[in-house]
């Protein structure tokens, strides 16, 4: 699979700060760059998103493509951060399984390489919360 530079460059804001584009007018969120909303036509203003949330669902991939095969068995939950909104991300430092509930942050980690360009893919996944 190749990763697009071009991709990685547009969704970079989103990949490594969790930061997104939210209408002033509609209140409709979105990832890349856009100067208006597709929706409405408002201006849109960049937010940061919390990087702090739960675990709402969850599933174990243990069938994953080639280049996504060092990090076999991948959980993918769809977690609900502190301000309400969804995201899906893969989970990462899970001992044993995870748990519907289970409170995770962001953190940063390489998520894949190109093995024909050698491009290496960093941005956000999930872990537990580090009880400190």
């Amino acid at each position: 699979m190749d990763v697009s530079p071009a991709r990685l460059w547009r969704e970079k804001e989103f990949a490594y700060k969790l930061s997104v584009l939210k209408c002033e007018k509609c209140g409709w969120t979105y990832v890349g760059n856009l100067e208006k909303c597709p929706k409405c036509g408002s201006p849109l203003r960049r937010v940061q998103m919390p990087k702090k949330g739960k675990v709402i669902s969850w599933t174990k991939l243990v069938q994953v493509p080639e280049e996504l095969e060092d990090f076999a068995p991948i959980y993918l939950a769809l977690i609900e951060l502190e301000d309400g909104s969804t995201v899906v991300s893969r989970l990462v430092d899970v001992i044993g399984e995870p748990t519907d509930g289970m409170e995770v942050e962001a953190v940063l980690r390489r998520l894949r390489v190109d093995g024909v360009s050698g491009l290496i893919e960093y941005g956000l996944v999930f872990r537990p919360v580090l009880n400190r």
